[in-house]
């Protein structure tokens, strides 16, 4: 069989007739150049669009009533799988024998875990008995099925990455490409500093804590799974022909990658030994909070972007001696660990001159952080950025 490849395109990427031919005309190119392809599409749009996932998560959350996790993703599930069925009819108008499946349908099989599932199976049999047959399929994103249930669970944000890079594992494919509307990964994001130039490959190790620390063009699961598998993933622009940016086992193109940040975050800040390590990794995967010990006071900061700030308000409930942080921003340097080390001072001086307090920093084998007011983000990153 020709090398597999799979091909991911997010909601903007499949939200209107030219760019679903886009999509067409993307196939066909990589079948021409003698690969077997797999699809991964997302729901089409963003929020507001007739079958984007936010719209149609609004039928349930309109009333204003808790919605049960299990509705959730009941009607989660079916703006993919709307992409998938549109996109697979004109494919097939196209010429091209396609086949849409689910994500059960597909063989990803979940924790159970509704919102926020992990993968744990993948069973590609079928996709490649219908590549065999000289068929496309194509595969809705984010989700899967519980196998003791039957229940269709979702993979939370990012999740259409996690299923084409765990689809492209389990196929043993040459590379998984990321459809989206950049046209590759920035060392910092362009809107926060214009300068901001396109990497053509990163280390995964990197782009993982890039991607952790808020570069959102890719998920980290995504990036861990494509790492762990020894699959290459290049993230590049539906609207081009241009490569984009490679993600695997590479020379970074600079000593200090690149500059991630998040903002408008809420934390607390608590002693260093009220939460341990393993409840950090554990809280960091399933309810995304992100943890920092300050170099100088020892004093761990745990933030939340603002959508999750319940998360933070049951830490409380348990710890109640904690103190609340609101309005913060962390600033993220990565990149190797000597690089690293030598710019962390360095970086905090310069923010210091151009009147940014930074609060809280934490220096780590291959990065550095910053917490600083949310305020600021913008104007750290860009300061930052003419000095790396």
């Amino acid at each position: 069989m020709n090398k597999i490849i799979v091909q991911k395109f997010g909601g903007t990427s499949v939200s209107t007739e030219e760019r679903r031919q886009q999509v067409i005309t993307h196939v066909r190119q990589a079948q021409a150049d003698g690969h077997k392809v797999v699809l991964v599409v997302s729901a089409m749009g963003r929020s507001g669009d007739p079958y984007a996932t936010d719209t149609l998560l609004d039928l349930l959350r309109g009333d204003g009533n808790p919605v049960d996790k299990r509705d959730y993703d009941m009607v989660y599930v079916c703006g993919e799988i709307i992409s998938t069925a549109l996109i697979s009819h004109q494919f097939k108008a196209a010429g091209i024998n396609a086949i849409g499946l689910n994500g059960a349908q597909a063989g990803v099989y979940t924790d159970g875990n509704h919102s926020e599932a992990d993968i744990v199976k993948v069973d590609p049999s079928r996709l490649l008995a219908h590549l065999e047959r000289g068929e496309l399929p194509i595969v809705s994103g984010s989700q899967g099925i519980f196998q003791e249930t039957g229940d269709f669970t979702t993979l939370g944000r990012g999740g259409s990455d996690t299923s084409a890079v765990a689809l492209g594992v389990a196929l043993n494919a040459e590379k998984v490409e990321i459809f989206t509307d950049v046209a590759g990964i920035a060392r910092t994001d362009p809107r926060k500093a214009p300068s901001a130039v396109l990497m053509a490959q990163v280390n995964a190790d990197s782009m993982l804590e890039m991607a952790r620390y808020g570069a959102r063009v890719i998920h980290p699961r995504a990036v861990r799974i494509g790492r762990d598998g020894g699959v290459p993933v290049v993230v590049r622009a539906t609207g081009s022909a241009v490569a984009g940016t490679a993600i695997a086992d590479v020379e970074n193109e600079t000593p200090i990658v690149g500059i991630a940040s998040l903002g408008g975050l809420d934390g607390l800040l608590l002693p260093t030994d009220s939460v341990g390590v393993e409840t950090r990794a554990e809280w960091e995967q399933s309810r995304l909070i992100m943890s920092l010990i300050d170099d100088a006071t020892a004093e761990l900061l745990l933030v939340v972007s603002g959508e999750k700030v319940h998360e933070l308000a049951a830490v409380k409930e348990v710890l109640p001696t904690a103190v609340s942080t609101p309005s913060l921003a962390w600033i993220t340097l990565i990149g190797e660990a000597e690089a690293i080390q030598t710019f962390a001072d360095k970086g905090r001086v310069l923010l210091a001159d151009a009147g940014i307090e930074v609060l809280w920093m934490e220096g780590g084998d291959g990065r550095c952080t910053y917490a600083i007011t949310a305020e600021n983000e913008r104007d750290a990153v860009n300061l930052l950025y003419q000095q790396i």
